[in-house]
């Protein structure tokens, strides 16, 4: 009896960690100022901050409803403003998330969102890793500047 549960747990314990790695589907870019929503991401609050003037809490949701998300960063934008959550998280199918940040913003209607999936940012990086050979001091330097902010919504992975 001891035996079978160990092995059930092995079992279930395999097959979820399979399924945590999986992450299809492209990037989903959400900037609202046309007042359309995304597939993946809805603005769920956007007014302005009390006792701040130009200033807005925006939170928007993520829901993974095709598949498992596997999401690196949320990146927030405003018209003067833009907020990088490097979140490294995966959404499961049928579960949601919520991000969000107090902004700068002349109009809150220039607020939005981008979704950057982990598999985007991991060829982003390795796009970043091809491009500095040949490159000058300068040059090396941006890139590498580029390089950690993808290494940081990747969690230190690479």
């Amino acid at each position: 009896m001891k035996t079978k549960l160990t092995t059930i747990i092995a079992s279930f314990t395999i097959a979820s960690l399979l399924f945590s790695v999986y992450q299809p589907g492209n990037a989903i870019t959400y900037y609202g100022h046309d007042g359309s929503v995304e597939e993946y991401v809805t603005k769920t609050k956007a007014e302005p901050y009390k006792g701040k003037q130009g200033y807005w809490v925006y939170l928007v949701k993520v829901c993974a409803d095709d598949y498992n998300l596997g999401v690196a960063a949320v990146t927030l934008k405003s018209d003067i403003d833009q907020k990088d959550l490097g979140v490294n998280k995966s959404i499961k199918k049928g579960d949601c998330s919520h991000f969000g940040a107090v902004m700068k913003a002349k109009d809150g209607n220039t607020l939005g969102a981008e979704l950057i999936e982990r598999h985007e940012a991991l060829e982003k990086y390795n796009e970043i890793l091809n491009k500095m050979s040949g490159k000058s001091i300068k040059e090396k330097k941006d890139l590498r500047k580029e390089l950690y902010s993808y290494r940081v919504m990747l969690g230190g992975l690479v």
